[in-house]
């Protein structure tokens, strides 16, 4: 199956019509991944405190992002689902058991990034890649969207049957990829999933880093945002504090993240400090990978990184535990092009994927 390509879709509309373009191809995808999540509840929690909590969630993200809120209203119509499940499922901090101050821990699912450019790469272009670990379950739904809504930037997105997107760039040449942290001031407020989607729709960098930082946000990730000139940032979040790690911070022209957070400030609000192991050992193997081949970074090289065994099965090519790889993505921001590949890099195909580049609209609200 990994040789297979990931499904593509193309979809372009407004946000409801983009929405419901995508409901209506994932159907029954989508009714797949809500009988999963109904399925595996936080311990002590029902579907009816989900919906509660997700209603707060909705409020404050039609008040920051009612375009998005629009698309999945689309994706519910067209899917014929309630509106309120489709959005909760977008909500996925609610199923970790911090957003319910439970003292279970929640277990990073997994990711891995790297980045890299100037001297580190073969011909100075920036090139960040990523490592995608998720339920094996997952793997069936997965979707590439290629997205053109309202006078956004077109960009292609990975997703779960069209449920928020972990990974993409843009015609703007905005890249966004990234890693569950476990934060713990999980709120009612916009899901990370959103600010994502918001990332994708950036014409610039700096709206992409505004995005990371919405005052209104429930929880974060560790974004990792670039654009085409090369700069590149690690903004390692949480529900109310986030700080920008700059890729040339150490120097080097290279940085990567795992899925616990690295930045002196933000090591306050690792909820699972007992259970990062896994991924320090990711981070520091990632960090060395990149300074062996520095000089000579390539798409080619990348996929033979993010191939990497070390620590298996739990490695950055990962092959067992609770989460796998599912799909792997290499993105080239300065070209428009990224190369993806499904299921564990060791055993994957990759297959190109390019856009055409985006100018700003004479009509676009300064």
């Amino acid at each position: 199956m990994a040789a297979t390509p990931i499904p593509l879709i193309e979809v372009s509309g407004t946000h409801r019509e983009v929405g419901q373009q995508i409901g209506e191809r994932m159907r029954p995808n989508l009714r797949r991944v809500l009988t999963r999540l109904r399925e595996n509840l936080p311990p002590g929690v029902t579907w009816q405190d989900m919906l509660l909590k997700g209603w707060l969630c909705l409020a404050h993200s039609r008040a920051a992002y009612p375009h998005f809120v629009e698309e999945l209203e689309g994706i519910a119509e067209a899917a014929d689902l309630p509106f309120e499940e489709v959005f909760l499922a977008i909500c996925e901090e609610l199923w970790e058991p911090t957003a319910w101050h439970a003292g279970v821990p929640t277990l990073a699912r997994g990711c891995t990034d790297f980045a890299a450019r100037g001297q580190a790469t073969v011909d100075g272009a920036p090139l960040i890649a990523h490592t995608n670990d998720l339920d094996p379950e997952a793997e069936e739904d997965l979707v590439i969207l290629k997205v053109k809504a309202w006078n956004e930037p077109e960009f292609i997105g990975m997703s779960v049957a069209g449920l928020g997107f972990s990974a993409g760039f843009n015609a703007a040449g905005i890249s966004m990829t990234g890693n569950a942290v476990s934060c713990s001031d999980i709120r009612p407020g916009v899901p990370r999933l959103l600010i994502a989607r918001a990332i994708l729709a950036s014409r610039r960098l700096g709206e992409a880093m505004d995005a990371c930082l919405l005052p209104l946000r429930a929880s974060n990730y560790n974004n990792v945002i670039g654009d085409a000139n090369g700069e590149i940032y690690s903004m390692e979040g949480s529900a109310t504090d986030c700080e920008s790690i700059y890729i040339d911070e150490n120097g080097e022209n290279v940085m990567v993240h795992a899925n616990h957070y690295v930045s002196f400030p933000m090591r306050r609000f690792e909820a699972n400090r007992n259970y990062i192991g896994g991924s320090i050992l990711r981070h520091n193997r990632a960090m060395r990978l990149l300074r062996e081949n520095y000089g000579r970074l390539s798409p080619t090289v990348f996929q033979e990184l993010l191939a990497d065994h070390a620590n298996y099965p739990a490695s950055i090519c990962k092959h067992g535990g609770a989460t796998v790889t599912v799909f792997s993505i290499i993105i080239s921001p300065n070209t428009l092009r990224a190369w993806i590949g499904r299921g564990r890099p060791c055993q994957t195909t990759y297959y190109e994927y390019i856009l055409e580049p985006w100018s700003l609209p004479s009509d676009w609200p300064e």
